[in-house]
């Protein structure tokens, strides 16, 4: 993104627009103080001296300006408030005299003899030094809050740019962690269903195809997820036959919601690798919507003994959940039920 642009910015327009302002600040004020004690605010009648306020307060002006500049290197505001007001102060007042004082030498000399010269000049500086710094402060307040915005910008810009690139981490994690559990199932169905093996075979391709297709997306629809999960659980029925029993209870209006992909195959895998199935004791997997726009799944609880686990899907599945959406996923165990319930993202619809 482009930088901020203020006043305060190098180059030609800004430094015109500052100029022009500052000479109408100074001429308005020559031309109230001049009223203020009767005498005739007539620039051509002595035309140096209104060149000299509108000179002075220039200098002053861009001055202040290019002390700002030198401070924001040397001093910062952000480590050093009390240091930098002081400096910027002090410096700000002696360039200010210093100016006053060169514009006041370079007057006429009959200039001086004037009625009521010295309180006019003493309140042109006054009020000049007070207007001049009014408007830088303005300058300078304008120019910070720019770029406070533009920080605040490029600190969310590099955090979505981390959230994404830690997401990415997350998502190739399982692809390794995937394939590993494709393959072992594969041979096992080779060994113990050689007749069925191409079919598994194809299933498991059209399986690591959507992987690969969805392997750079944060979201997918809950209506392709479930498409995929059903291949997947072919993969598994192959070999398990009536010993898995999966229950599809979603509506049609929940699934245009979005969920990370493969949330869904991790928690069915994170299952059947922890519980027993037999055809006489078969593990039953539930899947249903809620009211509150979650998607909940969950089976009955037949542990195996001995079985390890690295917690590596679980975990990826809750960690991509807080990247995206702050949330978590909820956990819910009884003697004979294990739930698994995650939040359903926006609606595409």
């Amino acid at each position: 993104k482009n930088p901020p642009v203020s006043m305060l910015t190098g180059g030609v327009k800004p430094t015109l627009k500052r100029v022009l302002i500052v000479s109408l600040i100074g001429l308005m004020i020559t031309v109230f103080v001049s009223m203020l004690f009767d005498v005739s605010p007539n620039p051509f009648k002595n035309p140096l001296s209104f060149a000299l306020v509108v000179v002075g307060f220039n200098l002053i002006s861009e001055g202040n300006i290019v002390i700002n500049r030198i401070l924001d290197k040397k001093a910062p505001w952000f480590f050093r408030i009390r240091q930098r007001t002081r400096r910027q102060l002090l410096w700000s007042l002696i360039w200010s005299i210093l100016v006053a004082g060169i514009c006041f030498l370079a007057l006429p000399s009959d200039v001086y003899e004037e009625k009521n010269f010295f309180r006019s000049s003493v309140l042109i500086i006054t009020f000049g030094f007070i207007f001049v710094l009014i408007f830088n402060s303005i300058l300078f307040l304008q120019s910070a809050i720019l770029n406070w915005k533009q920080s605040v910008l490029e600190v969310e810009a590099l955090k979505q740019a981390k959230l994404q690139s830690d997401y990415k981490v997350l998502q190739n994690q399982l692809n390794p962690h995937f394939l590993f559990n494709c393959f072992s199932t594969l041979i096992s169905e080779i060994h113990y269903n050689p007749e069925q093996a191409a079919e598994f075979t194809q299933k498991l391709a059209d399986v690591y195809r959507y992987l690969l297709q969805k392997r750079n997306d944060m979201t997918v629809p809950l209506r392709e997820e479930l498409s995929f999960l059903n291949d997947f659980i072919f993969l598994h029925k192959s070999r398990m036959g009536e010993a898995l029993i999966v229950e599809n209870r979603i509506g049609e209006d929940q699934k245009s919601y979005q969920i990370p992909p493969l949330s869904l195959q991790m928690v069915m895998e994170n299952a059947i690798k922890h519980n027993r199935a037999s055809t006489k004791n078969p593990l039953r997997i539930t899947l249903e919507s809620t009211e509150k726009g979650e998607l909940k799944i969950c089976n009955n609880l037949q542990p195996k003994n001995n079985v390890h686990s690295t917690g590596t899907g679980l975990d990826n599945v809750s960690r991509r959940y807080k990247m995206l959406a702050g949330k978590d996923i909820k956990t819910e165990k009884t003697n004979d039920r294990y739930c698994i319930t995650l939040p359903l993202l926006g609606d595409n619809n």
